[in-house]
């Protein structure tokens, strides 16, 4: 794995989440509660864009429904029992968007990636979404009591 990518996946997240979103962010080293997303049955959104160029791979986001409302409600200036649903799904796909631009956009060949469209997948199991990337690849984030998690696959 390259790990300027990673260093580069975790400034990445702290600077989308602080400044777009008002998230205070700290990184978990432990993803222990992974399992327990799973054994909790806890509803989350999986959100996957795919990345082209000199490596090729996506990136992934995990972001449990009542941190997405929360994430949503911060985006868009508004109340959270104001956000819809859809309004969810778009604002964590958008996160996600953001999170993978400025990571390739920090990379020397930059001008040379294309990154996809970001769509929210089927999978909503934690064990399964995880199991795409390596665990040295997955970042867990603490926010105000909430986890989520970012994840980078290379093909």
């Amino acid at each position: 794995m390259d790990k300027q990518m990673m260093m580069n996946l975790k400034q990445a997240i702290s600077s989308v989440l602080e400044t777009m979103f008002f998230l205070p962010v700290q990184i978990v080293e432990d993803g222990g509660f992974l399992d327990n997303w799973s054994q909790q049955n806890i509803e989350l959104w999986h959100v996957k864009i795919r990345f082209r160029g000199p490596a090729e791979g996506f990136f992934f986001l995990l972001v449990p429904i009542n941190l997405a409302q929360e994430i949503t409600a911060n985006f868009l200036g508004l109340g959270e029992a104001e956000v819809e649903r859809s309004q969810e799904a778009d604002t964590v796909k958008e996160a996600l968007n953001m999170i993978g631009g400025y990571v390739l956009s920090q990379d020397a060949q930059a001008d040379q990636f294309q990154l996809g469209i970001p769509e929210i997948t089927a999978e909503k199991n934690p064990d399964l979404a995880c199991k795409q990337a390596a665990p040295e690849n997955i970042v867990v984030i603490e926010t105000d009591g909430n986890h989520l998690a970012v994840g980078l696959h290379l093909d």
